[in-house]
Parts: structure tokens; C-alpha cells; sequence
């Protein structure tokens, strides 16, 4: 599967699925770049990052994820039935 394709069925997600899946995305990133002995450059050209406009957000959005969610997610919400 190429980025593209991945990136096209990401902006398929809702907008809680998009958030979690960007905090795995970071988290699985971050990971690797603690076990990885090479340098690494963690800067990118927008044009070169797919993900960049992938939605608005809080730069510290893999970290308050769940509190995000927490905050947007109401119980009383959900989908309607129009007769």
C-alpha cells in the first residue's frame, strides 16, 4: 500500500478515528526513533508530508489525544433518525 492510499483511506475516518490514529502513528514513530541508533532528521518539506492537512488540530495532539476526545465526545451525541 502506497502513502497515498493510506492517506486516502485515512481521510475516509471519522474525526475521533483520525485522532487516534495520528497518536498511534506518533507513538509508533517515537518508538522507533528511540531505538534507532542513526540520526534522524525530523524535519520535513511540507510537500514531502502527506499528513500535513490531514485535519486542524493541537500541535500537542498526540499527547491529549484521549483528553480531546474526552472533551469532544459527548454521551448524549450520536446519530439521528429524520422520518
Amino acid at each position: 500500500m502506497t502513502i497515498q492510499e493510506l492517506l486516502s483511506a485515512a481521510q475516509q475516518l471519522s474525526l475521533s478515528d483520525q485522532i487516534r490514529l495520528a497518536s498511534q502513528l506518533m507513538q509508533t514513530a517515537s518508538q522507533r526513533l528511540q531505538a534507532s541508533s542513526d540520526p534522524v532528521s525530523t524535519e520535513s518539506e511540507p510537500a514531502e508530508d502527506p499528513l500535513i492537512g490531514l485535519f486542524a488540530g493541537s500541535p500537542d495532539l498526540a499527547e491529549r489525544a484521549e483528553e480531546i476526545l474526552d472533551k469532544e465526545v459527548q454521551p448524549a451525541a450520536g446519530f439521528t433518525w429524520k422520518a
